[in-house]
């Protein structure tokens, strides 16, 4: 192999890595494989080509996206714990302040994510059929009404 072909070689061994640890941290940050593709500007089949002939790779891909995952969770939860402001409208516009001009607004949760957080966590308590013991309910109506009988 001549002195040029190994140099250039080396350099598209280098682009690629660098491309490789492009795509990984914006996978990371968004969980998005096509998106970290386009930032890296690598095409998904390279990405994919890669994933398949390079363990290390591969596991770093798996291990980004759970680190997207952990973000999205952790945004859930936030959500649904501490809430999230809201902007009153009133007549589609948004209602401010007049003493301060800054926008009135009130504290939201999300009921949804928090059902879903605790599907998630607690399955055996909060997911449907999953119970931890096997007890049903009985319902049972009392009326003063002999003719309701």
């Amino acid at each position: 192999m001549s002195e040029t072909q190994s140099e250039k070689q080396r350099i598209r061994h280098g682009r690629s890595r660098q491309r490789k640890e492009q795509f990984l941290k914006h996978l990371a940050a968004n969980g998005n494989i096509s998106a970290a593709g386009r930032f890296a500007d690598v095409q998904r089949s390279t990405l994919y080509h890669w994933k398949e002939t390079d363990p290390h790779f591969a596991f770093l891909w798996d291990d980004a996206l759970e680190e997207a995952a952990d973000a999205l969770e952790a945004e859930a939860r936030r959500r649904a714990v501490e809430g999230y402001d809201e902007p009153i409208t009133y007549g589609g516009k948004i209602i401010c302040n007049p003493e301060t001009g800054s926008p009135l607004v009130r504290k939201k949760y999300s009921d949804g994510l928090m059902a879903f957080l605790l599907k998630a966590h607690r399955p055996s308590r909060f997911k449907a059929g999953h119970t931890e013991d096997q007890r049903g309910s009985i319902s049972i109506c009392i009326s003063h009404d002999d003719s309701a009988l």
